[in-house]
């Protein structure tokens, strides 16, 4: 079916609803191939933006993004794991292009809850999160050895914690 806007639908009807399996084309060039559900994306689906090259693979309720799906970037950036209402919620594990990886809980697209992040420059961070920085308790490592446990706010430093250096051993 051709909308009078250009939107393309092929796929099948139920009640002159989209229902069943189908594939949309949209004014914008967007596509999605999948499952519907009284006239929206629901079940397994794949997503694909015209402008950007962003892919999503995964599941969808009520025409959003809802449970388990992949998201890719051209470039590289993606995120594989739980979602809820179009944005990263739940579990998952996030890899931007420049090697920085983020593992844990996520809120509204934030890193939030208990997670491990390892950067490209080899440092790690190990600990709880809140509005994505690190926040609670925490360590972070870097590549020379040194390590900071204790308390975060805000992303940094803060309150109690223990600064070690490695024990440099001259021969």
């Amino acid at each position: 079916m051709r909308y009078r806007n250009g939107r393309v639908f092929e796929g099948d009807w139920d009640d002159d609803v989209r229902h069943g399996r189908g594939f949309e084309r949209y004014v914008n060039g967007n596509v999605y191939q999948g499952e519907y559900k009284y006239g929206k994306a629901h079940g397994k689906g794949i997503y694909k933006w015209a402008q950007g090259g962003e892919v999503y693979d995964g599941e969808w309720e009520r025409g959003m993004r809802c449970g388990f799906g992949v998201w890719r970037k051209l470039g590289g950036d993606h995120y594989i794991g739980q979602w809820k209402d179009n944005k990263a919620d739940g579990h998952g594990v996030h890899t931007w292009s420049n090697g920085d990886r983020y593992e844990g809980e996520w809120k509204l697209c934030l890193k939030h809850g208990k997670g491990s992040e390892e950067f490209a420059n080899g440092e790690i961070y190990v600990g709880d999160y809140k509005n994505g920085h690190p926040e609670g308790q925490g360590k972070y490592s870097w590549p020379n050895g040194n390590t900071y446990e204790g308390g975060f706010k805000n992303g940094l430093k803060e309150g109690k914690g223990v600064w070690k250096k490695p024990v440099k051993k001259v021969f």
